[in-house]
């Protein structure tokens, strides 16, 4: 699927600045062009390649025509066949590719690059290409993203003034701004990268042909946090724990809620609202390493003990990794010396060994792993792999 896979790595790619500085002035801040952030990148996927993605039913794809379609910013949503591509402009499109990283894992290398951030923060690896004078149209994104140039040239506009909630183009199937004036504008050129915060104004426009990479950060709104944690709490509650007046005695008035029941209200809630309770990091952990997304890896060549994997691995010439469609966590637990570790939304006992050599880096040591597994670590071990949460992988695909 992709061109000859590349093993790169690069020194954090903020362009000399440090991690300290960059989150301290500017993680959900401010925007920051970073000049060459990859130097000399080369793209790891073409337009053809993008485009054989898009065609498939599980890939998350769209085309975006500003001109030359049915209407003004036409949208069309995947999957796609060559019969769209056939009929499309020969200017002023685009193409997006979400999860490419759950899709392609020979790409994960670019989304790890980013690990300063907590990867359990990370939301998915996109990619775009655009025709000359391709676009997706002033527009507000409601999470941090990365965007590095692969090919070609983009012209970016940027603003950072708040957006009104009815400054939206009437009568079209995507939100873009009515109205936008820049502050300022970066062209982006292959391996420069810029960083914008959620709720920054932005509208790109292809120079000539290109391609970019987005790296999005998930920006969860408090109304799904909040409404996740009660339908999480209330999943398994009786139905016969009912609210009972607090007290026995006649009211002087029939319609009154007295004060006595708003604190027996207030008491029920504190019994599963509490904020330092086990549960709510039990949760919170679940929550952020579900996918969300339905694509699920499967094992190509089931093993019965790690015996049979150590034999598959020597035989491959491969290496043990976490594939990148599933999102791994972990957090300490209550019980001294044990850690939580969650895996595609469920949560696991293990010990703090065992979650730093699974969890520390894409590409696992097993034997590291072995010597801090206890014999139920192990053998979940071998369900991780059967299951398609880990996988093997050639030296050059890394």
């Amino acid at each position: 699927m992709t061109k000859s896979s590349t093993n790169a790595t690069y020194d954090i790619p903020l362009g000399g600045m440090s991690v300290e500085t960059f989150l301290q002035d500017y993680w959900q801040k401010k925007p920051l062009l970073i000049k060459q952030a990859f130097p000399d990148f080369e793209a790891p996927i073409s337009p053809d390649e993008l485009a054989g993605l898009s065609c498939e039913e599980e890939v998350n794809s769209r085309i975006v025509i500003e001109q030359g379609g049915q209407h003004p910013w036409q949208a069309i949503l995947g999957p796609m066949d060559e019969e769209i591509f056939e009929k499309m402009p020969e200017t002023h499109w685009t193409l997006v590719v979400n999860d490419l990283e759950k899709y392609v894992p020979e790409l994960v290398w670019i989304t790890d690059q980013f690990r300063f951030i907590p990867e359990w923060h990370l939301d998915d690896l996109m990619s775009s290409y655009a025709t000359p004078g391709g676009s997706v149209g002033p527009h507000v994104d409601l999470y941090d993203v990365f965007i590095l140039q692969g090919e070609g040239k983009r012209r970016w506009q940027i603003s950072t003034q708040p957006v009104a909630d009815d400054n939206v183009i009437p009568d079209i199937a995507i939100r873009l701004q009515k109205d936008f004036t820049p502050e300022f504008e970066w062209i982006l050129e292959p391996g420069d990268m810029m960083y914008l915060p959620a709720g920054v104004s932005h509208h790109g426009v292809s120079l000539g042909e290109s391609m970019s990479y987005s790296i999005g950060f998930r920006a969860t709104s408090h109304t799904d946090l909040v409404n996740d944690f009660i339908a999480h709490i209330t999943n398994d509650l009786s139905i016969n724990k009912t609210f009972k007046l607090p007290y026995n005695k006649l009211q002087a008035h029939p319609n009154e809620i007295s004060a006595s029941a708003i604190d027996e209200i207030r008491h029920i809630f504190s019994q599963y609202l509490d904020p330092k309770s086990p549960e709510l990091t039990r949760w919170f952990g679940c929550y952020v390493s579900d996918s969300k997304v339905d694509y699920l890896h499967q094992c190509e060549q089931p093993v019965e003990d790690l015996y049979q994997l150590k034999q598959l691995m020597k035989e491959q010439d491969a290496s043990l990794m976490r594939y990148p469609s599933s999102r791994f966590a972990f957090t300490k637990d209550t019980n001294e010396g044990t850690f939580l570790l969650f895996i595609d939304g469920q949560d696991f006992q293990v010990s703090n060994e065992f979650a730093y050599a699974l969890c520390d880096s894409r590409v696992l040591d097993l034997e590291q792993l072995i010597d801090n597994a206890s014999e139920n670590e192990q053998d979940f071990l071998i369900n991780l792999y059967n299951s398609g949460k880990l996988y093997l992988s050639n030296s050059g695909d890394i």
